[in-house]
């Protein structure tokens, strides 16, 4: 047993280690207390494993966190050879593994061994110039190498996802490190993982999902999948070269944490995150019916303003003929005046539309009543004439500038209807975008409650809370 605890003692300080370059927390002891009132159950499996990934010992820590400080705590465990680690708290077995300590309001540790089926297994393959070989047999070899790590998923559940049953596995994160000898093994590069070098060590992580691909070829999963197009990895492989092949210890941390709700509830999340989805997809929608409107609106418009900007054209055709008629009519008007007033006698110099009301204003103050009438009529006549000239003149001018503005309007009108058509295409293709997901969001919670109802390996009592992890160590090739 001595030589078993420094196993465990190695295993946990290696995979903490490499746990930490993945953002884990691998050390057994460290969770803390959710819930003062439940007995809080922290397990830890140590596996200790040959090179090809086959078990050897398997040794479980446990820590029974008795916030409440009970003096009795009641146990479940279908260890063997457990032993109080950390004080003198005395057990009695009661059968069918329940289990009785005398913990006198203190926290337990103890340990034991299991032979139980593990929720993850490791295979360890090594090839050699693409050829398979055995772990004795690439020893010290020269060549290309490739060490893959395939880790399997054996820990399934029942679900019911809207309505339908289906089998779904308990989600597991597996990170793996690895340190790397430089003389052993060169150019290395890793697939499902990074290798980091400080200049004097070379290490290999990588992370894989067991299980999870084959969840994803569930039904519900169809709108995400189609959407995502993601390989999810349950392997980690490794490649290189070398010249006196040995390869060094790997440790491997086994948790569900990451996929479990323990700090807060995953389905309110997710039920949140996908009503904030829907009513995105629900605003798109109307902004699309919007935008249709508005395409619709400067359709019509675009239509309107072409034809008004038709028909003010063909007016301007015309302008130029209409104001230099009006003129030629008003200077008729004054040739004749001029030569009635020479016919009468009265001499009068070049009639003009700026002089004309002044010389016929003279001729009236020296003419006779009968006269006078005659050359007022005339000068109303010309006045009239001049009028009706000058409106011409305004009202081509109008119709010209109408003309320019209907230009503006329909070439305004054509960009207004291309830019509710760019949006129109716009919106259509954000809705688009937006899948229906109303099956995922379900199945999401399922597999988050199928991830936190796994809460022990070797057994754990009604009422208690539990968190599980396991720490492989996969021995090296010297």
């Amino acid at each position: 047993m001595k030589n078993k605890r420094y196993m465990v003692r190695a295993a946990a300080a290696a995979a903490a280690a490499a746990a930490m370059l993945t953002g884990q927390t691998a050390i057994a002891g460290t969770a803390a207390a959710d819930n003062t009132e439940n007995v809080n159950k922290n397990e830890t499996v140590y596996v200790i494993a040959d090179a090809e990934g086959t078990p050897q010992d398997v040794i479980v820590s446990d820590w029974l966190e008795n916030a409440s400080g009970e003096q009795t705590l009641e146990d479940e465990s279908d260890l063997e050879d457990i032993e109080n680690v950390k004080g003198d708290e005395p057990f009695t077995e009661d059968g069918d593994g329940e289990i009785t300590w005398d913990a006198g309001g203190d926290d337990i540790y103890y340990q034991g061994e299991s032979s139980d089926q593990l929720p993850v297994t490791v295979k360890v393959t090594y090839l050699l110039d693409g050829e398979e070989v055995t772990a004795d047999e690439i020893a010290g070899k020269s060549g290309e190498v490739t060490i893959r790590y395939d880790f399997e998923n054996h820990e399934e559940r029942e679900a019911e996802i809207d309505g339908e049953k289906s089998t779904l596995h308990v989600p597991f994160t597996v990170a793996a490190g690895f340190l790397l000898d430089d003389d052993a093994i060169s150019d290395v590069s890793i697939t499902n993982g990074r290798v980091l070098s400080d200049g004097e060590h070379t290490i290999a992580v990588g992370i894989a999902f067991p299980g999870i691909a084959d969840d994803l070829e569930n039904p519900a999963y169809a709108s995400l999948t189609n959407l995502i197009d993601a390989e999810v990895p349950d392997y980690i492989e490794i490649t290189g070269r070398t010249e006196d092949f040995s390869w060094g210890e790997g440790y491997v941390l086994v948790t569900n944490e990451i996929f479990s709700a323990s700090e807060g509830d995953a389905g309110s999340f997710i039920d949140e995150v996908f009503g904030k989805l829907g009513s995105l997809k629900g605003g798109v929608v109307q902004i699309m019916d919007g935008v249709t409107k508005l395409n619709d609106g400067a359709g019509d418009l675009k239509s309107g303003s072409a034809e008004l900007a038709e028909g003010l054209g063909k007016l301007t055709e015309n302008n130029e003929a209409l104001t230099e008629g009006a003129e030629k009519i008003f200077d008729s008007a004054l040739e004749i005046v001029k030569e009635q007033l020479n016919a009468a006698g009265v001499a009068v110099e070049e009639l003009t539309k700026d002089n004309y009301e002044s010389v016929l204003g003279l001729v009236m103050t020296a003419a006779d009543k009968e006269s006078k009438e005659k050359v007022g009529a005339a000068l109303e006549q010309l006045k009239s004439l001049q009028e009706y000239s000058e409106g011409i003149a305004a009202y081509t001018e109008g119709v010209a500038a109408a003309k320019e503005g209907a230009d503006k309007v329909s070439q305004g009108s054509a960009d207004l209807q291309a830019g509710a058509a760019g949006l129109l295409l716009g919106t259509g293709m954000l809705n688009a975008a937006i899948p229906d997901l109303s099956g995922v969001q379900e199945a999401l919670k399922e597999s988050i409650s199928i991830g936190e109802s796994y809460t022990s390996f070797s057994g754990i009592s009604d009422g208690m809370n539990g968190k599980v992890r396991f720490i492989w160590k996969v021995e090296g090739i010297n």
